[in-house]
């Protein structure tokens, strides 16, 4: 999970909250180091039921501050949204020229998850006018019999060519992939999964692949035991933290989606008041 890399943290009063929370987040998991020796106690993810433990609030106001708001008026610089499928390439936007984690936008990674969710809705629903719309084809994707190829060209056709490898673009992709699979996964069986469904798992993915990120700013003196216990209940954390967001999706376009999954993470930014 995660795409930090040698990066190291966002900077600013909002990446500073991020990692103070996350460093004491991480101290009240189990397996965090205990005693004056600093012995590890690690146990297996699999090992009984875990707890879920909670983010602490200034790890959830850092984490929102990270992420900019829709700017107001007709024109923003975060990116394609409010559009459907059209004009899905991922810009520039003179990323590489920006400080670290400056670029990430509540309105950019809500166009992601929701152009992406769509593209793996309609394939599930074999809706081929919808995937024409993402510049795919129905019969050429079934065809594939494989839904690993089937997410990557969903991605493909979101994020575009991977031409540069920036923070914002591998977390943009990481983002499409994560919800793209698990629509798809959770179609194999039956119908897909409910529109609210759907939206609260793209916002926890968005929340935990920036929260991913950051994780490693937290992590970096820490052994690679206790991250991979702090980056599994991180998932499960930030499910929660998303399902304190009252949704309405009013339907499986691209749109519809990108602007629930934005409202979404917006109510959070009301609720905790980053920056307050």
């Amino acid at each position: 999970m995660g795409t930090s890399g040698a990066y190291t943290g966002a900077g600013g009063k909002a990446g500073k909250e991020v990692s103070q929370g996350l460093a004491e987040w991480v101290d009240s998991l189990p397996g965090a180091p205990s005693g004056a020796d600093g012995e590890e106690t690690v146990g297996s993810p699999d090992d009984g039921d875990r707890p879920t433990i909670s983010l602490p609030t200034e790890a959830i106001t850092g984490l929102l501050g990270l992420l900019r708001p829709r700017t107001s008026g007709s024109g923003s610089a975060d990116g394609p949204g409010g559009g459907g499928f059209g004009g899905g390439g991922v810009e520039s936007g003179g990323r590489g020229k920006t400080r670290a984690g400056s670029g990430r936008s509540t309105r950019r990674l809500s166009s992601i998850g929701g152009r992406a969710a769509a593209g793996a809705y309609a394939f599930a629903r074999a809706d081929a006018s919808g995937l024409q719309g993402l510049g795919l084809d129905y019969g050429e994707l079934a065809a594939l019999g494989d839904p690993f190829e089937v997410t990557r060209l969903i991605v493909d056709a979101v994020c575009g060519e991977r031409a540069e490898s920036t923070l914002e673009s591998e977390e943009e992709r990481y983002v499409a992939a994560a919800i793209a699979d698990w629509v798809l996964t959770e179609s194999e069986e039956g119908p897909p999964p409910e529109l609210d469904e759907v939206t609260r798992y793209a916002i926890a993915t968005i929340l935990t692949e920036v929260l991913s990120t950051e994780l490693a700013v937290a992590l970096r003196e820490r052994p690679d035991e206790v991250k991979a216990v702090a980056e599994d209940e991180l998932n499960d954390a930030a499910s929660v933290l998303a399902g304190q967001a009252e949704l309405s999706p009013t339907g499986p376009t691209a749109n519809e989606l990108e602007i629930a999954i934005e409202a979404g993470i917006e109510m959070l930014r009301t609720i905790y008041g980053p920056g307050k």
